[in-house]
């Protein structure tokens, strides 16, 4: 494969909010346990160019979803005898929030970190999986502790979105007896057709009933609103924002947690065979050129997307 330049195109964020488009940055260095990938696509996340992780560095690079090909290969690794993936194999991952992201030309990336890339997903849908998908799955099963159970229900709060098209997804795969997503009118057949028994429109009505787990991607009113929907004992389980402590107390029956997802490359390769047998979809709202960032950005921040806004190098 052909050596990367010396620079290489990204994206950069100028705080608070300036996303300006760059043909100098420098191309990453790796460490000898480094993967060098260069990056098809890449999706953008909600509220990213805000956290604390993003902002600790200078002008940093978003987008932490990726879809690439493999560059170079780690020259010694503590956790590989032999590199999992070689120069020319195409990967998806999740990096790291500590570090650049991948709205760039090339990112670096952990042996961690990476997974093959489904083969039946296009890059662009590809780029659309990794952190919604470990986001939903470590929600729903390693913090919800949800087990197969003919007798399980689960609520899922912003099923339209990211994240949520997953959980859904992973629930129906699950064999929950009933599952619920709520979401705006417009994407209510949608959400419907991802898998999910009945859908709420948000706008004009609340969930029905209580559930053994409910996950929310929302926050907001949505979060306050839906502690009376947790069955006793259930688990509350939010990636949106922290859960209010008065609402603990006033809900002491309910298990409540709040966690930021992990790169996981095993359960990521796991999950990408659920896409690559068809089991589940991706799905992509819109997609914009690198340059166009910034455009990315407003739309996202509009909500009401079905699924994951994508940047194309």
């Amino acid at each position: 494969m052909k050596a990367p330049q010396s620079q290489m195109r990204a994206l950069h964020l100028q705080p608070p909010s300036t996303l300006l488009p760059s043909t100098t940055t420098p191309t990453p260095t790796l460490s000898p346990t480094q993967y060098l990938v260069r990056v098809s696509a890449t999706s953008i996340t909600a509220n990213e160019l805000t956290w604390p992780e993003t902002l600790r560095r200078p002008s940093p690079i978003p987008g932490h979803d990726l879809c690439g090909t493999v560059v170079s290969s780690p020259s010694s690794s503590d956790s590989e005898a032999t590199p999992a993936f070689n120069p020319g194999d195409e990967v998806i991952a999740l990096t790291s929030f500590s570090r650049d992201g991948a709205a760039a030309e090339y990112v670096v990336a952990e042996p961690g970190e990476l997974a093959p890339k489904p083969k039946s997903l296009s890059r662009k849908e590809a780029a659309a999986v990794p952190l919604s998908v470990l986001t939903a799955w470590q929600a729903l099963f390693v913090h919800g502790g949800l087990k197969r159970s003919a007798d399980v229900s689960v609520l899922v709060l912003g099923a339209a979105g990211g994240v949520g098209v997953m959980a859904v997804q992973l629930a129906r795969w699950h064999g929950v007896r009933r599952l619920v997503g709520t979401c705006s009118g417009r994407n209510a057949e949608f959400v419907k057709m991802l898998g999910a028994h009945e859908v709420v429109d948000y706008s004009n009505e609340e969930a029905a009933g209580q559930f053994d787990v409910v996950l929310d991607c929302v926050g907001g009113l949505a979060q306050d609103g839906c502690w009376k929907n947790v069955r006793e004992g259930g688990v509350l389980v939010s990636v949106a924002t922290p859960l209010a402590e008065e609402k603990k107390s006033e809900y002491p029956q309910v298990q409540t947690v709040f966690f930021i997802v992990e790169p996981d490359a095993k359960q990521l390769g796991m999950l990408s065979e659920l896409f690559e047998s068809g089991k589940m979809k991706a799905f992509v709202d819109a997609d914009f050129a690198l340059d166009d960032g910034a455009a990315a950005f407003e739309l996202l921040a509009k909500g009401h997307t079905r699924g994951k806004i994508v940047l194309m190098l």
